[in-house]
């Protein structure tokens, strides 16, 4: 016999959500309880839920006291500073070599010498392709600094196909040669670069060398240039090596009493560009060879491209008027040949370049340049920097200098406009004055702009001098130690002459 009460649903273990959060007694009957049926509210049943605490229960809340604030009162003058610990170990050999030797003896240790990565080379991704001369027209050749010239890119196809010589053959290696680093078909780039390298050798190794096949030695050449600035973040000494072939070449081609008109001038300007950045670079290397020191010295190629009738025009492979580029040019052999002497350089002198500078007109042809504004904010940037360099290095002008200011606030404005700055030299001495973080993310924004639209080879090249400059000037509160002493810690990281392209 089975009774009544026998027959009554089953009930739960625990009573139901509903219950629980009236906080009432619950009969715990399946499906629903009788309690929430009665009063004509849903039971929300019996289930497994995911519940939070209320704010004030303190019971379940799981919540960490609050922090108690440290009474010791924060320095305000604190300021942390973005440095590797090579960075302290550069500023103390700068300290080392100065007559001044109180921070190294008040810092009584010994910084251990650091290991650096090795260099960066491109892996190979795809094998040798046919088409890489039409890659390099189509894409290489936009993106490299001082060949992004229509004028400029023209004359090297036209010395590519005029004949089939020796010397044409060496840029069409050259040109393979880039397309394929640029690719990153390392091996074929230095089978390319190779026979390049012999094919001018052999071209100009016969009895009588034509005008247009000196010409070709230089723009191939020229090409093996830029093709060591891509082959490596770090600079590779061939870069030093075909500079100074070239532009012995140019010496021995370019007389200094006749003007260099056409085909001649374009090739002229684009060895001049290559001779003047690589003073910078000589004169601020601390391995520079003497070879190289003697071959930066030789004033005869700037004597020749001054041989010119419109000074004041922006010339595309510079990036700026040769009326600047005469003034840089003559401030870096000014400052070369100063560098064993006691007294420095002459003020006299130094007032010269500077009035040319100040004072220096660049226009721009309309009909044969694009981006007007940027093209001229890019000159402009020259100039600036030309001036910033001449008051840091020439005059040894502090940070304090009311002129240096002026300048470094002039460029820094420039810098705001720029959409992209592919002439890393004059981003170099601008960005060396960035002091405030406003002024800092300018630069870092720019170049992050710059390398997604260049080979960024050379931009991260400078990016990293920019930064440990940056890290030495933050390190060196008390300035103890000279603005060209700082650049010449930063730029001799290595052995090879420091490519800026």
């Amino acid at each position: 016999m089975i009774f009544a009460e026998d027959m009554s649903p089953p009930k739960n273990g625990r009573g139901c959500w509903t219950c629980k959060e009236r906080k009432v007694a619950c009969d715990r009957q399946s499906p629903r309880c009788r309690a929430c049926v009665s009063s004509g509210r849903i039971c929300k049943g019996y289930g497994v839920r995911l519940s939070w605490p209320h704010k004030n229960d303190r019971k379940r809340a799981m919540v960490a006291a609050s922090r108690t604030r440290s009474d010791v009162a924060l320095l305000s003058s604190s300021e942390l500073v973005n440095v590797f610990s090579s960075d302290i170990e550069r500023l103390s050999k700068i300290y080392g070599r100065t007559k001044s030797r109180r921070w190294a003896e008040a810092t009584a240790f010994t910084d251990p010498f650091l290991a650096r990565n090795p260099s960066w080379t491109p892996t190979t991704l795809v094998d040798v392709e046919a088409d890489l001369f039409s890659y390099y027209h189509n894409i290489v050749s936009a993106v490299l600094t001082s060949m992004n010239d229509p004028l400029m890119r023209n004359l090297v196809l036209r010395m590519c196909f005029s004949d089939g010589t020796s010397a044409a053959t060496a840029i069409i290696y050259s040109i393979c040669a880039l397309a394929s680093m640029h690719r990153r078909d390392c091996l074929n780039a230095q089978i390319y670069r190779h026979k390049a390298i012999k094919a001018v050798s052999i071209s100009a190794s016969q009895s009588i060398v034509s005008t247009m096949d000196t010409l070709r030695h230089l723009v191939a050449m020229n090409l093996m240039v830029l093709f060591e600035t891509l082959a490596s973040y770090d600079s590779r000494r061939e870069w030093g090596y075909n500079i100074c072939y070239v532009k012995n070449t140019s010496i021995a081609r370019y007389a200094t009493d006749q003007m260099h008109t056409g085909d001649s001038a374009l090739v002229l300007h684009w060895v001049y560009y290559f001779d003047v950045i690589s003073k910078f670079s000589v004169k601020h290397q601390m391995h520079s060879p003497q070879s190289s020191i003697e071959c930066a010295k030789q004033f005869q190629l700037t004597e020749a491209a001054m041989n010119s009738t419109d000074d004041t025009s922006i010339v595309p492979t510079l990036g700026c008027s040769l009326e600047v580029w005469h003034a840089i040019s003559t401030l870096m052999h000014i400052l070369l040949n100063s560098m064993d002497d006691d007294e420095g350089p002459p003020p006299e002198a130094l007032s010269k370049v500077e009035r040319r500078l100040k004072y220096a007109k660049q226009v721009i042809k309309v009909e044969e340049l694009d981006k007007i504004q940027q093209t001229l904010d890019i000159a402009e940037l020259w100039r600036l920097a030309g001036l910033i360099y001449l008051h840091r290095a020439g005059y040894n002008a502090t940070t304090a200098s009311a002129s240096l200011q002026a300048l470094t606030e002039s460029a820094s404005a420039v810098l705001t406009r720029l959409y992209t700055c592919e002439r890393t030299f004059p981003l170099f001495i601008v960005a060396c004055e960035a002091r405030t973080d406003v002024q800092r993310a300018t630069v870092l924004s720019l170049i992050d702009v710059t390398r997604s639209f260049y080979t960024p080879t050379n931009i991260t090249r400078v990016h990293r001098f920019i930064e440990r400059f940056w890290a030495l000037d933050d390190l060196d509160v008390g300035q103890e130690t000279t603005y060209s002493e700082k650049l010449t810690a930063v730029m001799s990281t290595g052995y090879a002459l420091p490519a800026f392209v």
